[in-house]
């Protein structure tokens, strides 16, 4: 680490007194230089341009057209979702009153998302219910198949193999 830190060091000291003798140097080799006395302005800070510039006809009329096709058969819960972004654009950059649509949308969703906590209310309810109900244990008897005479067992016999090397094999017949 100290080798590290000692070549960052040495190389400072190497290249400041460089870098201080180059104020009057000639640099126009490297690009035209900027010229630092005009102020240089943010694009979105101009006061005399509007932020908020309606964008062209033909480009509204098909964020309609593709509002329309996206929402094409959808469930009303559903369109909030996806139309966000179209209607966003169109109150934004058309000039277009979208307020009734999107308010229409959010009592969708919020409509939507009430019956699905009722549901899963509903559905712990009764998971909870039946949890604390004991239930007794469900005991089946299976008939068992009467037991055949037994038959004599067979007689094995088995053969072990050295391998060498503390291994064998054993074979049975």
């Amino acid at each position: 680490m100290k080798n590290k830190e000692l070549l960052i060091v040495c190389t400072i000291a190497l290249v400041s007194p460089a870098l201080a003798n180059a104020g009057g140097a000639d640099l126009s080799a490297y690009g035209t230089p900027v010229d630092t006395s005009v102020a240089v302005v943010p694009r979105r800070a101009m006061p005399n341009e509007p932020s908020n510039k309606n964008w062209p006809a033909h480009v509204c009329a098909e964020i309609q057209r593709e509002e329309k096709t996206l929402i094409a058969g959808m469930q009303p819960s559903e369109r909030g979702k996806f139309r966000l972004g179209l209607l966003t654009l169109e109150g934004l950059h058309c000039g277009i009153d979208v307020s009734k649509k999107m308010d229409a949308d959010q009592v969708a969703m919020e409509e939507a998302h009430r019956k699905a906590q009722r549901e899963y209310d509903e559905i712990l309810g009764a998971a909870q219910s039946a949890a604390s109900t004991s239930q007794e244990p469900n005991i089946v008897q299976v008939p068992q198949a009467a037991p055949a005479d037994p038959a004599p067992p067979r007689t094995l016999n088995c053969f072990t193999s050295r391998l060498g090397g503390g291994m064998s094999t054993t074979a049975c017949r």
